[in-house]
């Protein structure tokens, strides 16, 4: 559980950052880790620190809009957090997995926001940031590490490895990081149509951040103009004290 100050601090950390950044700040936050430390989770484990952080701080299920692929029918969605909640490898370090491409040996990594942050750090991918992500993920080939010696447990971009080594990774991914992509099955009202539709955890989760953490400072902008209190003072009142000063101001 954050405490409000600590839930301000990681909205600061991610306020007018790309998406991924914002992501790892909020997961550093959760999570008592540095922004590197936090970068260099897998990316379902840093999704799972999210999750824990909103359930800690935010009651209620998570609310969010669809569109139907079969008719476009908007839709009003209500996704309980039991259903956000995937296996994760949150303290062992990257997992890891093999697998054969017309017989060569292939071992490769969960993808993290480093991985991410280094291909598009803007949050703009170039035409070739597919393949320069997952050749990222690639250790070894063979035995061989991938363009000679990984250094500090990265492997290099890549570039030598084939088209079907690197389709067959990326698809493999998921094996090794299950909570990476979390999809939700859905039902269209209007026409039936049934559908497995992504959910991106860090953009729900900082929606539900920022909007509090906004809401904090206005409270604190008016008590402090008020009162002339600072504001660690003002956050830590409790919710009932504080809306019983606020009431007081006429707010």
């Amino acid at each position: 559980m954050l405490t409000q100050a600590q839930l301000l601090q990681g909205w600061e950390g991610g306020a007018g950052q790309a998406p991924v950044a914002r992501a790892v700040a909020l997961a550093a936050a959760a999570g008592g880790h540095s922004f590197a430390e936090a970068g260099d989770l897998p990316l379902g484990a840093r999704d799972a620190l999210l999750v824990g952080l909103r359930g800690a701080c935010f009651r209620g299920d998570v609310e969010c809009l669809a569109d139907c692929p079969g008719c476009g029918q908007e839709l009003e969605v209500s996704v309980p957090l039991s259903d956000l909640r995937r296996p994760a490898d949150a303290g062992q370090g990257p997992g890891e997995g093999e697998l054969t491409v017309r017989g060569r040996r292939v071992r490769f990594r969960a993808l993290t926001s480093r991985d991410v942050l280094a291909v598009a750090p803007g949050g703009s991918a170039s035409p070739d940031a597919r393949r320069r992500l997952v050749g990222r993920c690639v250790l070894a080939v063979d035995g061989k590490a991938v363009d000679g010696e990984a250094v500090g447990g990265w492997a290099p971009e890549g570039a030598e490895l084939t088209d079907e080594v690197i389709a067959a990774v990326a698809a493999a991914l998921p094996s090794v990081d299950p909570g990476a992509d979390i999809r939700l099955d859905l039902t269209c009202a209007l026409c039936g149509h049934a559908w497995a539709a992504p959910f991106d955890v860090p953009a729900h989760v900082w929606a539900d951040v920022d909007a509090c953490a906004r809401g904090l400072l206005a409270d604190v902008h008016v008590l402090a103009r008020a009162y002339g209190w600072r504001e660690e003072d003002i956050l830590a009142l409790s919710a009932a004290r504080r809306r019983f000063y606020l009431e007081a101001t006429g707010t």
